[in-house]
């Protein structure tokens, strides 16, 4: 399945050193995401989980870091590959 230019992005910015984080509520609702310090959509984030993308590197009782897999990479080159360089999406 290919990637869609929003999970295109958040892999582009891991790779570019973005933080991807999991952070846990202490109100007992749901967790939210990040990347960079900015909210990420849930539905997104599971996308990529799902598909093993990102994998969990390294968490505590509030936070988790993710780090892109070698399938993460290897989708992200296979999706840039497709792209025309005027199609790149911009920052």
């Amino acid at each position: 399945m290919p990637l869609t230019d929003a999970e295109a992005k958040v892999l582009r910015g891991m790779r570019e050193g973005a933080e991807l984080a999991l952070h846990l509520r202490q109100t007992g609702r749901g967790p939210y995401y990040t990347l960079g310090g900015r909210r990420l959509s849930v539905v997104t984030f599971k996308a990529l989980e799902g598909r093993k993308l990102i994998a969990r590197e390294s968490g505590g009782q509030t936070k988790a870091v993710y780090t892109l897999t070698r399938a993460g990479e290897e989708a992200l080159a296979d999706w840039e590959a497709t792209r025309a360089p005027n199609r790149l999406l911009l920052p």
